[in-house]
């Protein structure tokens, strides 16, 4: 599995692969550099970066602030940067991942927003590196987070609707990674199904194989178990599933604010024991 960019820093570092050795540089700046820009610390980490220009982490953290550190933001230079970085085989596995992801993501956003950049998005073709990351290191955070913005923009388009709801569920089956990876691929599919299809059983299905798998956030663990009753029960009409997930929040979220709705939905389907 790709580790995260500073967990990755500490175990080179400790094995003596990364470091500025002979240029007054400590040989922890690799680490620090990457540490603070994942503590959102731009400034600090622009600062580091410049300090270790020849190493793989100094391009990085370079190329990434200067895409995303307001105060000094350069898109033009930082995508060159990732790009050279990208598309560099020498470079290691976890770097050109993010550089690749971080490129094409703001080459898309970029294209979604001409009246901001014009054509200057057109650089770089987005979707072919998201799907590049993927191929690189399928079943990957990378990979997922890749397809994440690929398939969004495909599904808004409604030539490719079918094709991205096919290749959606395709994506999902055959995940070859970490299954704790999938649930905002599942939310997004709840979502899309019923926005775009009105598809309330297909959705469920999304929902509850994400609620199962268990969500990162805990707020979106509750709302996400009550919304699953609310479908099966207002949606679908499948009173066991409803009354299984409505009793389920109540056992787990005895206290919360819709308690009292769950309460009075089971009562509503003659289940309003307490």
């Amino acid at each position: 599995m790709v580790k995260p960019l500073w967990v990755l820093a500490v175990a080179l570092a400790g094995a003596g692969v990364v470091g500025a050795e002979g240029s007054g540089t400590g040989r922890n700046t690799p680490h620090e550099a990457l540490k603070a820009y994942a503590a959102m610390d731009y400034t600090l980490a622009g600062k580091l970066a410049r300090q270790i220009p020849d190493t793989p982490e100094g391009q990085l953290v370079a190329g990434l602030c200067d895409l995303y550190d307001r105060s000094r933001q350069d898109i033009g230079r930082g995508q060159l940067t990732l790009a050279e970085l990208f598309y560099n085989e020498k470079m290691p596995l976890d770097y050109r991942l993010e550089a690749g992801v971080a490129l094409a993501r703001t080459a898309q956003l970029m294209k979604e927003r001409r009246e901001l950049y014009g054509d200057a998005g057109d650089r770089y073709d987005h979707e072919k590196i998201f799907r590049k990351v993927m191929a690189m290191a399928p079943g990957s955070s990378a990979a997922r987070n890749a397809f994440l913005y690929l398939i969004r923009e495909r599904l808004e388009d409604p030539a490719q609707q079918e094709a991205a709801f096919e290749e959606l569920e395709t994506f999902l089956r055959d995940f070859s990674g970490d299954p704790k990876l999938l649930p905002p691929i599942h939310l997004l599919a709840e979502y899309e199904y019923i926005r775009l299809k009105n598809d309330y059983k297909t959705a469920a299905r999304h929902l509850q194989e994400g609620y199962e798998i268990g969500f990162a956030n805990p707020s979106e663990n509750r709302s996400g178990l009550f919304r699953l009753a609310f479908l099966y029960h207002k949606k679908i009409g499948d009173k066991p599933l409803a009354v299984k997930y409505y009793k389920e929040y109540l056992e787990r979220y005895p206290y919360s604010g819709q308690a009292a709705v769950a309460q009075r939905f089971l009562e509503e389907l003659g289940e309003g024991g307490k």
